[in-house]
C-alpha cells in the first residue's frame, strides 16, 4: 500500500514523484490537468499501514469532506464534526436557516453554504 494513491472514482493512480501520476493498471500517464480536479487522496493515520479515510475532492476545501468507514457508514461525512453530508443538506433543503445548521453542527454559515452548493452542483 503507498501513501500516494488517488482515484477520480473510476482508475486508481499512483504518485511516482513530484507530480508524476501513473494509472495502476496500464502505466500510463494522464492529462494531470484534466483529472486534478477530479483526484480523491486517501488520508493516512501517523504510524499506521492503512488508510483512514479518503477525501472527496469535489468539495470545498473550506470543509473537508471525507469518506471514513469509521463514521457515516460508507457516506461522505465533514472531516472536522463526522457529520453526514447528506443530513446538513436534508436539513438545508428542508428550510432551515444556514444560521441554525451551523450551530448545529460547530460550523460556520460560510461553510454550511458553500456545502450545500457544492452538492447541488454535484447533482447538476
Amino acid at each position: 500500500m503507498s501513501k500516494r494513491i488517488a482515484t477520480d472514482g473510476v482508475d486508481i493512480f499512483v504518485e511516482h514523484g513530484f507530480g508524476d501520476l501513473r494509472r495502476a493498471r496500464d502505466g500510463q500517464a494522464p492529462i494531470h490537468e484534466v483529472v486534478s480536479d477530479y483526484l480523491r487522496y486517501l488520508n493516512w493515520e501517523p504510524d499506521d499501514d492503512f488508510p483512514s479515510s479518503l477525501r472527496l475532492r469535489q468539495y470545498p476545501e473550506s470543509v473537508s469532506v471525507v469518506i471514513d468507514p469509521r463514521f457515516g457508514h460508507g457516506r461522505p461525512v465533514v472531516a472536522a464534526n463526522r457529520v453526514a453530508v447528506n443530513a446538513i443538506t436534508d436539513l438545508w433543503e428542508a428550510g432551515e436557516s444556514v444560521e441554525d445548521i451551523a450551530y448545529d453542527f460547530d460550523m460556520t454559515p460560510e461553510q454550511v453554504d458553500e456545502l450545500c452548493r457544492a452538492v447541488v452542483r454535484l447533482a447538476a
